[in-house]
């Protein structure tokens, strides 16, 4: 056997959660503004996802969705192998609540592409599901890598009891302001339609009934957006500990052997050493 094997420093992958800010946030800001300077939303808290509703925002929109679910699901993929590394003797409820985040995680990164690929204005109800599979998915998300900190004998490499109370706030904030963001919504809409049963909110205008609540509404989901961001990138202190090493295996085919694998093994720098033979 003839190994080659790379390592990505922790140093690199501390930065993923930057990257995942700045494709999200960089994003929608230029979507904002586009969808501003050509009238299709107004100036003042609109939804996020209306931002990328019309074209041409809605290229980049989802664009930079779909490029933001691929580093969310990297980062989800990294905590959970810190996560399993650092704690190979806790309980099994650790490793199920672990293995459950990282599902969780996954939904809410598939959730991101679905909103990304389906506008509202074109499939309304599977864009109102990836929605709720990104936010809710992402609040869940939150409470369940949060409830690790306060579980007995778990180790982050970094100061539990601090991290773990400042993600449970966040996590909190989050589910605080996905139901308040839905109540406005509702109370909104249901503003809107006392005058007119049949109306449709395609883009809201100053003008309508109801407008002053939907701002509400929509700042609301922007602190949900942040704040899940955020904790996101307390992540990053973590991935610093991580080296992931990718080994190519190349066998030969006789005898029954097997085709060149390729694997990737997530180790701490710490406490134990690699999981993967230097030499075979």
């Amino acid at each position: 056997k003839q190994w080659y094997q790379r390592r990505v420093r922790g140093s690199l992958l501390g930065y993923l959660p930057f990257l995942l800010t700045l494709l999200i946030g960089g994003g929608i800001v230029i979507c904002y503004c586009v969808a501003v300077s050509l009238g299709h939303v107004e100036a003042a808290f609109p939804y996020i996802s209306d931002t990328g509703t019309f074209p041409p925002e809605s290229c980049i929109f989802t664009l930079a969705l779909n490029c933001a679910a691929v580093v969310a699901i990297a980062i989800f993929t990294l905590k959970y192998l810190h996560v399993k590394q650092y704690n190979r003797e806790c309980s099994a409820r650790v490793r199920r609540v672990n293995a459950a985040a990282l599902l969780i995680g996954y939904m809410s990164a598939l959730g991101m592409m679905v909103v990304g690929a389906f506008q509202e204005t074109n499939v309304l109800s599977v864009h109102v599901i990836g929605a709720m599979m990104a936010f809710f998915g992402g609040t869940v998300y939150m409470f369940l890598i949060a409830s690790l900190g306060f579980m007995r004998g778990v180790d982050f490499g970094v100061n539990e009891a601090r991290y773990s109370r400042t993600r449970l706030g966040m996590a909190v904030l989050s589910l605080i302001s996905f139901i308040l963001m839905h109540v406005f919504t509702f109370l909104s809409l249901k503003a809107l339609r006392s005058e007119d049963p049949k109306a449709e909110v395609p883009k809201w205008k100053p003008n309508q009934k109801g407008y002053n609540i939907h701002v509400v509404a929509t700042v609301f989901e922007w602190i949900m957006a942040l704040d899940l961001l955020a904790f996101l990138m307390t992540f990053s202190q973590e991935l610093h500990l991580i080296q992931l090493q990718v080994a190519l295996v190349r066998q030969s085919l006789s005898g029954g052997s097997e085709s060149p694998t390729v694997s990737a093994v997530s180790t701490p720098q710490s406490r134990s050493g690699p999981l993967l033979p230097q030499h075979a």
